[in-house]
């Protein structure tokens, strides 16, 4: 007789995985914090390490970028306590008269946020003579952000796709492939190159001239943009860099790609802040004491902005320039691909001819504008008729079967795919604009005249 008066009980949420490692991982550092206030570090001192490899479990599997920072944060500062249990298990043996100092006490962990909280902020600055030994702390908690970076699977692109750039495949060649299959040919004083910097107006195919790299070597390949290596906490971009390269040292041969490095290695000022300051010399000596079997490859569209000191490291410079008329009729072919068209070998060329100045991206661009003409005309035709294969396509109202019905009326399935005619991209080309000037590209081109090497 009561069933009505109370609402029936609803299950509660699942955690997720990383929900349940951050639980885990909060209990474990409890547990370590009370035997270590317990004076009894051989049992706190698992305990950490424990909380810890929960923590990076965690981070793995967590997707807020704000949490995962807080919790690389915990991590490394309970490294840190775990560091110092270490040293406290083996003290030094007293001498007579020396009077024993206190044990060394701790401020408590705080508890983990819960997700619906912001990050806390960032702890305080170890004193000096503890920076060191926090170092590989740090390194340990840090280094899983750079597994995304990672390009586990090789991309669907090879040299075949990249039209044009013959310059840009043969340094590439030198540097990266003939090393990696024919190691006897790099002996002595003959070396590859170290570093490579592409540079050219935007949509050149650059990026894709990197992709073309990971899939055609088997190397370690990081693909690195801006945004992972700047970080908003005090010291942290730095330590980022060094990781960067010490994972690429240990997974020889590798490859960093740096995409758009204009925004990390501008030119240094006394206006910039300390933090852009430390990132660049880290930058600079990494780049200086690469090992062997790690190429740094580079690409910017701005490379008047590079600081000088960067661009020297860059042995190889080379400029992705606009394509001409023969990577801009096999760009068009290229990205017609498999699609139904009635495009003849002469009005291919006229395609390739008029559209000077334009680049790779422009190019794309233009044939997809071209690709969507034929479904304009189905969306505004006003008759349609049945084909012989029993198919719907557009007509005239004076046409032989023409019925006066919509596209939305035709049934999805026996509509007829037109192809792609000349006529249509004339229509395109009429308004099509390249996106580089030419102020820009003569900037390119003083720049290649004064520094380009390729």
């Amino acid at each position: 007789m009561f069933s009505g008066l109370f609402p029936p009980r609803q299950a509660l949420p699942t955690p997720s995985l990383a929900e349940q490692s951050r639980r885990a991982a909060e209990e474990l550092i409890r547990q370590a914090e009370a035997e270590e206030r317990a004076a009894n570090p051989s049992s706190a001192l698992p305990l950490y390490e424990r909380g810890v490899q929960s923590l990076l479990e965690a981070i793995k599997r967590e997707t807020d970028d704000a949490l995962k920072r807080s919790m690389r944060a915990r991590a490394a500062e309970c490294l840190s306590r775990a560091e110092a249990l270490k040293q406290r298990r083996a003290p030094p043996p007293q001498h007579a008269g020396v009077i024993p100092l206190p044990p060394r006490t701790h401020k408590p962990l705080a508890p983990l946020p819960p997700r619906t909280t912001p990050p806390p902020a960032p702890p305080p600055a170890p004193p000096a003579q503890a920076a060191g030994r926090g170092r590989g702390a740090a390194d340990a908690a840090l280094s899983s952000q750079l597994d995304s970076s990672i390009v586990s699977e090789k991309p669907n692109v090879r040299w075949d796709d990249v039209a044009g750039l013959e310059t840009a495949k043969a340094t590439l060649q030198e540097a990266v492939v003939l090393p990696l299959r024919f190691p006897n040919l790099f002996t002595g004083e003959r070396r590859p190159w170290r570093g490579i910097l592409l540079y050219g107006p935007p949509g050149t195919g650059k990026s894709h001239l990197a992709k073309a790299v990971a899939s055609e070597v088997d190397a370690t390949f990081f693909a690195i943009s801006s945004s992972d290596l700047v970080s908003k906490w005090v010291g942290e971009s730095e330590k980022l860099v060094r990781a960067l390269f010490e994972a690429a040292s240990a997974r020889r041969p590798a490859i960093i790609f740096i995409d758009e490095i204009d925004a990390l290695a501008t030119t240094r000022t006394d206006s910039e802040s300390d933090s852009s300051r430390r990132l660049k010399n880290e930058l600079l000596v990494r780049m200086s004491d690469a090992p062997e079997g790690v190429l740094v490859l580079a690409a910017t569209n701005m490379p008047w902005a590079l600081d000088p000191a960067v661009r020297r490291r860059f042995e190889k410079r080379v400029y992705i320039p606009l394509p001409d008329a023969n990577a801009r009729l096999a760009l068009l072919k290229i990205h017609l691909g498999a699609t139904p068209h009635r495009l003849s070998e002469g009005m291919c060329r006229t395609i390739a001819q008029r559209t000077e100045g334009f680049s790779g991206a422009d190019m794309s661009v233009l044939v997809r504008d071209a690709l969507m003409e034929p479904v304009r005309h189905l969306q505004q035709a006003t008759h349609f008729r049945q084909g012989a294969n029993g198919l719907w396509e557009a007509c005239g109202p004076r046409d032989r079967g023409a019925q006066k019905i919509s596209l939305m009326q035709v049934p999805a399935q026996a509509l007829a795919t037109p192809e792609v005619r000349d006529e249509h991209f004339a229509r395109v080309l009429q308004r099509a604009r390249p996106s580089v000037g030419k102020e820009d590209q003569s900037k390119y081109e003083e720049f290649t005249r004064e520094f380009g090497t390729g």
